[in-house]
């Protein structure tokens, strides 16, 4: 079901590229991009001007970068296209595979990209065998150069086709002229490490690390190494992580691909240090997860590609920034909706002091906050990091989690309080996130241990006597609250046993989730839009009214008993438990969703009529006034539901995934009733219809208000999208 992860970052990559090509494309009918000929110079020339059989000779593509431009190395990084060269000789000629020069790591709003930049020489050579023409026949050599070259508003394809003739003689010639070019440009190409160093790798879960013993590099600042890898299998979004040991190891911790499993077949790179004369080739061949000679020190070091993060460094800061600006936005829509002339003093007054309100509440939300100290202090979870732990006697709390999942970021919420906080340093606990955003396999071997398919899981490991009396695991109940993780961290026992609820409670509380789940953001604007139709009832028949309500209740129930269904299905179907949030695990469906809400926001903001187009026809028949309407106003919520059930319903929702077919069909029958309750209670007692205002102006601003709850959602949404990809 699920697409390839490693498949979204390509696309991606080629999407940025895409929109950077539509860009230029705009801009070269502005007239205001320059013809890529004029930012790249190329010459391709031989060392030699006749070659004797038997002989070898380089051969070189000389390209000459304007100033404020760059193109990339043979792997270009994060972001960019490679620099490539295909080869076409003539008669019975061989090329080497071409030399290139050591790159610079090139940065620009996160990206990592390995580039090049002014003057660069690619070299290879050329290898006439003994046998073969006898003198007077010529080689031809041709090349296909093509590039990506950039600066940081624009991206040009660039290509080119170069050509020489290289006569055959009776003795080899050289061009002075070229051979000192190449001389000069020797010290750019690293080389193979010296003979008397060692290097060996090691691949441990998600990261790979690489350990080199050498006395010059001891000499050496750690902070200015750096490490180019080769290839698609490391992650290139970021720069290897260097530390040296106090045994004069140096160690770089890499990250693998998203998607990437098992251990390469080889590890190849180029090391650099501004102080080293020359950079160090890499090229381990690979046939275990543990490879080379490793040291011990390299055996038990952390690998953890990621430096450790506060609770707040959940990548939550930005999503408050676009929620901030939404608040910021809702004030405005305030003020310029209540600041009309028809309106009252007290109205323009009431409206005035909302504005100031939203305004506050917005910019506190948004505004950049400096990193609180006192929070929690996370480790990235390994196993062998948790191992090392335990086999220390410590005591080990670890947050399976993911961007995407809600009940997540809703459980973050306890890490920053100051009771919690403390009792973590007082019991000298040490919390570890393992982080399933991209459903690495190592973390799902763990959970699968635990009996898991999915995250939220939270675990605690009670101090211990060390490797021979290792403590037993405490799992906590996917929503947290502050009084279940202060009572397991001060007594070291579960919170709950399974014994506590039972079904009829768990009934109970998926109709409590799904009355509360009328309040979220997902939902809130189809509720204000079926209290509207209510309130264009007022005075019809109480039969009429109640038939509306039941019909509503019927599209809600009949939404719900077809997603379990297809749950179930695929369950059976693929053989492995789903969540119910397994959905937004798949960008393909955040992406549509998040368009479908955007579409349905700007319609309640009036910036036009949804049509009959296939995304509107749902929302446009949800509008209607007939049954037809409020059943599809009964589909309408569940789908938009979906998003926000996490922090409500994430234990009962959770549960009843694991049950047969027809208790789960129970317990999402319950959900689906809570979330109808108020249409259907509103239904069967038509009287209380008269409580509501009667119709009039303030239905077209009740209408337009509710499209900044979905503006909301439609933000966590792609937020969510961003983790994914």
């Amino acid at each position: 079901m699920r697409m390839s992860a490693t498949f979204f970052r390509y696309f991606q990559k080629l999407l940025g590229i895409a929109l950077l090509f539509l860009l230029t494309l705009a801009q070269s009918v502005l007239g205001q991009t320059p013809d890529p000929d004029e930012l790249i110079s190329v010459r391709l020339f031989s060392e030699a001007s006749t070659i004797k059989r038997g002989d070898s000779v380089w051969l070189g593509v000389e390209i000459e970068i304007e100033k404020d431009w760059h193109i990339y190395w043979k792997t270009s990084g994060e972001t960019g296209l490679p620099t490539e060269i295909e080869w076409t000789i003539s008669l019975d000629a061989k090329i080497e595979p071409t030399l290139y020069p050591t790159p610079y790591f090139y940065e620009y709003q996160g990206s990592a990209s390995y580039a090049y930049k002014e003057k660069i020489l690619l070299l290879t050579k050329l290898n006439l065998p003994v046998e073969g023409e006898t003198p007077g026949g010529v080689i031809l050599v041709q090349c296909d150069l093509s590039a990506l070259v950039c600066n940081e508003f624009n991206c040009l394809p660039y290509g080119k086709e170069l050509s020489l003739e290289l006569p055959i003689g009776v003795k080899t010639v050289l061009d002075s002229k070229f051979v000192e070019k190449i001389s000069a440009a020797e010290k750019k190409y690293p080389i193979a490490m010296p003979s008397g160093s060692n290097v060996s790798a090691l691949a441990k879960g998600e990261s790979v690390g690489i350990e080199w013993k050498d006395q010059d590099l001891e000499k050496l600042k750690v902070e200015q190494f750096d490490f180019f890898a080769q290839g698609d299998f490391f992650d290139h979004s970021f720069r290897p992580k260097f530390k040296k040991t106090e045994d004069g190891y140096l160690i770089a911790s890499l990250r693998k691909s998203d998607g990437m499993e098992g251990v390469p077949e080889s590890v190849r790179g180029v090391l650099s240090h501004p102080e080293l004369e020359r950079a160090w080739l890499v090229n381990l061949q690979i046939d275990q997860a543990v490879y080379g000679k490793a040291s011990e020190t390299l055996k038990g070091a952390s690998l953890d590609a990621v430096e450790e993060t506060s609770a707040s460094e959940s990548g939550l800061s930005f999503l408050w920034t676009l929620l901030g600006m939404v608040l910021v936005a809702f004030a405005v829509w305030t003020y310029g909706r209540t600041n009309q002339p028809v309106n009252s003093h007290f109205q323009r007054t009431r409206g005035k002091v909302l504005t100031l309100a939203f305004l506050g509440a917005g910019v506190w939300l948004g505004y950049p906050k400096e990193e609180d100290d006192r929070g929690l202090n996370w480790q990235n979870w390994s196993p062998e990091r948790q191992e090392s732990l335990l086999a220390e006697g410590r005591a080990v709390y670890v947050d399976y989690t993911a961007k995407w999942c809600q009940s997540c970021q809703f459980n973050k919420r306890i890490y920053e309080s100051e009771e919690v906080i403390a009792q973590f340093e007082d019991l000298g606990i040490v919390p570890l996130k393992a982080d399933w955003t991209k459903r690495g396999p190592t973390i799902l071997q763990s959970l699968e241990s635990f009996k898991r398919k999915g995250v939220p899981l939270n675990v605690y490991y009670p101090p211990s006597s060390g490797q021979v009396n290792k403590s037993e695991p405490i799992l906590f109940s996917e929503v947290l609250t502050e009084d279940s993780v202060l009572t397991v961290l001060k007594t070291g026992k579960p919170y709950l046993t399974p014994e506590s609820g039972g079904f009829p409670s768990m009934i109970g509380f998926a109709f409590l989730g799904g009355l509360i789940l009328n309040l979220m953001p997902c939902v809130f604007p189809v509720l204000g839009l079926k209290i509207m139709s209510f309130v264009k009832q007022a005075g019809e028949e109480k039969s009429k009214i109640s038939r509306h309500g039941v019909v509503f209740t019927c599209g809600v129930v009949l939404s719900f008993w077809v997603l379990v269904g297809v749950l179930f299905s695929l369950r059976e179907t693929l053989g492995e438990d789903l969540g119910w949030g397994f959905q937004l695990q798949e960008p393909v469906f955040v992406f549509f969703l998040a368009v479908f809400l955007l579409i349905f926001a700007m319609s309640l903001s009036g910036v036009f009529e949804i049509g009959l187009s296939m995304i509107g026809v749902g929302s446009k028949l949800s509008q209607k006034s007939g049954y037809t309407g409020s059943f599809f106003s009964g589909v309408l919520a569940t789908v938009v539901a979906t998003p926000c059930m996490a922090p409500f319903l994430g234990v009962a929702v959770g549960a009843a995934l694991t049950m047969d077919i027809f208790p789960a069909f129970v317990i999402f029958t319950s959900v689906a009733i809570g979330l109808s309750f108020p249409y259907l209670a509103l239904s069967v007692f038509p009287g209380w219809i008269s409580k509501l205002p009667k119709p009039g102006a303030w239905m077209e601003t009740f209408k337009q208000a509710m499209a900044f709850p979905l503006y909301a959602t439609v933000v966590w949404l792609l937020w969510t999208l961003a983790s994914l990809l």
